[in-house]
């Protein structure tokens, strides 16, 4: 039975919380904060301002989901509320569908964790490098129950490194058909709470109600598959719920940080399965998605009390931050977070304090664009002398040219005279060039691929 003591509830979270983080986010976000009570299935908690609620909430959700679900604690739902401020009544938690007259394999709750409530598929911003993983996420939604079609998009397997977007798509995926069909049974599931649950139900020498648990799911969400290598027992136990499932035309969407044939230890016949319907990957956002993603953002109802962000704030931000959606909208509630510590607007100094604060890094430090031209001849193995002077319409030597004028130009905010005098061209050629790149990006997947991840090395 659950205790009913905020202490020793948020102590358990506190336990789970302490392994996942490092020690300096541990002790700057959640150390401040305290248990006040329970109450109705809702632990609350106090954090020392509104900031810090913003940063938690907005940063840390899956952490907590994982804490709860490792301390036996998935149903019980949070509120942080921020100290002095009156508390505001959270709606009740959906309750679980009814399943028949088997109450011990009823399947689990079609509610998703609290601090989920945002990922949803309309606030999830489309970028060059996530719109095949997007369009199957709303292929699934828009064609779920219907007459099947030559694309099998079950299951759906999205891809990519962490903080990309990948859980979001899921849960989006999951509850825009719950919002089709609320009487669908919807499973989320991450493989490492999958194995603790396997754990308690193989020492109980009862694994089968947990099996037939999953089984009774219209739709299984599972998150994390390539921590199955290290847990044969789990992965055998996984086989026979996909088996089951799409056999009987059930809807399954699995994430991971790498593609199935790269999933290092799991059997051939898992990955099979893996691999039978659409694989979509993500690549982190480019520039202006990056901009994108912080707009959107600022539109959430969390920062409406927040003062207007400048546009040369937004841009810093978007520079700083390309190697995840997690780190930019992080750096963005630092800002914020900094700015409200010292009871000033969000401004450029304020950006370059928390970026210097958080990195250790000058704020104002350029990457030469000399090392770019470099990188980029080394990455199109290309000599350093061929790329700036060598005159050629050859793909070998115009292609890395566009590429490294394009490069100067994200990552430098070199002017284009500038980089027309580095490769002795006019500045309108390095305009066409950059243009090229650009356009050449949005409808080339593997193209856009390799030009993100070149950007994303060069710091």
């Amino acid at each position: 039975m659950r205790s009913a003591d905020p202490t020793a509830l948020w102590d358990t979270i506190r336990l789970g919380l302490s392994k996942q983080l490092p020690e300096a986010s541990f002790k700057e976000w959640i150390a401040p904060c305290a248990p006040l009570k329970v109450e109705d299935g809702i632990l609350w908690i106090q954090v020392p301002s509104a900031a810090a609620k913003l940063w938690i909430e907005q940063q840390l959700p899956e952490e907590f989901n994982d804490a709860l679900a490792q301390g036996g604690l998935a149903d019980l739902q949070l509120v942080f509320q921020v100290s002095g401020v009156s508390p505001v009544e959270p709606k009740a938690a959906p309750r679980k569908h009814e399943s028949g007259s088997h109450p011990a394999l009823e399947a689990p709750t079609t509610s998703f964790p609290y601090l989920f409530n945002r990922y949803t598929l309309d606030r999830f911003v489309v970028g060059p490098g996530s719109q095949l993983a997007f369009a199957a996420a709303k292929a699934v939604v828009d064609s779920y129950g219907k007459a099947a079609t030559p694309l099998s998009m079950n299951p759906l397997f999205i891809y990519g490194g962490a903080g990309l977007g990948k859980t979001h798509l899921m849960v989006g995926i999951g509850k825009g058909l719950l919002a089709r069909n609320p009487k669908l049974r919807v499973a989320y599931l991450k493989v490492d709470n999958f194995f603790n649950e396997l754990t308690v139900a193989i020492k109980a020498k009862n694994t089968e109600p947990m099996r037939k648990k999953y089984q009774q799911n219209d739709v299984l969400l599972l998150d994390d598959v390539q921590t199955l290598g290290k847990m044969e027992r789990t992965q055998e136990e996984i086989f026979y719920i996909l088996e089951y499932l799409l056999q009987h035309g059930k809807q399954i969407v699995l994430t991971s940080d790498k593609p199935p044939q790269r999933l290092e230890g799991c059997h051939e016949r898992l990955i099979t399965r893996f691999k039978w319907g659409l694989t979509a990957d993500i690549q982190p956002p480019d520039f202006e998605t990056r901009i994108a993603i912080l707009k959107k953002k600022l539109e959430d109802a969390d920062f409406k009390s927040v003062p207007p962000i400048p546009e040369d704030v937004l841009t810093f931000i978007a520079h700083k931050a390309k190697g995840s959606v997690r780190d930019l909208e992080g750096f963005l509630t630092r800002v914020i977070f900094q700015a409200s510590l010292i009871g000033i607007p969000p401004t450029l100094e304020v950006a370059h304090a928390a970026f210097q604060g958080q990195s250790g890094e000058e704020p104002t430090a350029v990457v030469p664009p000399d090392r770019i031209y470099r990188m980029t001849a080394e990455t199109f193995n290309l000599s350093f002398v061929d790329l700036m002077k060598k005159r050629s319409r050859q793909q070998a030597v115009l292609v890395p040219r566009q590429v490294a004028m394009y490069l100067a130009r994200e990552i430098a905010s070199a002017p284009f005279a500038d980089i027309g005098r580095s490769f002795s061209m006019h500045h309108s050629t390095v305009m066409n060039a950059i243009d090229s790149v650009r356009e050449r990006m949005k409808r080339d997947p593997d193209f856009h691929r390799m030009v993100q991840a070149l950007l994303n090395s060069i710091h």
